[in-house]
């Protein structure tokens, strides 16, 4: 990981930008190896949600909107609404993948996308927990081209994206009212 960048009071603080999180050889080895990630969303997406759920059972809990509630009354994901969200997610980590030269851009778009989930009460500590599925479902796609440069280079990638949806969850929490003190 690079810091590339002093800072003073013109300059954006370095570790809100891409450079200081990814050499350019690791931008390279993302793009590289999103190429072959990216020939199927679908299942890739899927494989991850999948995995998280089952290392990390209390998180269903947050994709209530996923799921069904069966005559028993208990409450299973809809498989097609699933595979949806994670191919919608999967898109849009191809979106951080095609803006890692524009930082200003991606760093607004994922700090938007951070507030949209403070909605769903995701919390920055959460992001941790999604880590190990997503290195699962790249080692599963990328095969023996998920060398330790390549999980290097993905896990700098996702302390950055984590780190600007956190700023925007943040951001998006809806601020405790004031107390009207009377005296």
């Amino acid at each position: 990981m690079g810091c590339n960048s002093s800072t003073n009071s013109n300059t954006k603080v370095a570790s809100q930008e891409v450079d200081y999180f990814l050499t350019p050889s690791e931008i390279q080895i993302v793009r590289e190896s999103w190429a072959i990630v990216a020939l199927d969303l679908p299942a890739t997406g899927l494989h991850i949600f999948t995995r998280l759920f089952e290392m990390e059972k209390d998180l269903k809990k947050l994709f209530r909107r996923l799921m069904t509630q069966t005559e028993s009354g208990e409450f299973i994901f809809d498989t097609v609404r699933l595979e949806q969200h994670a191919t919608l997610v999967m898109k849009q980590l191809g979106q951080a993948v095609d803006n890692l030269d524009d930082s200003t851009h991606f760093s607004e778009m994922l700090t938007i996308l951070g507030e949209k989930h403070a909605v769903y009460n995701v919390r920055p500590e959460m992001f941790p927990f999604l880590w190990p599925a997503i290195r699962d479902g790249l080692k599963m796609r990328l095969g023996d081209k998920f060398t330790v440069e390549a999980e290097l280079a993905w896990k700098h990638l996702y302390d950055y994206i984590i780190s600007k949806l956190s700023e925007g969850i943040e951001r998006g929490r809806p601020k405790p009212k004031k107390k009207l003190r009377l005296f």
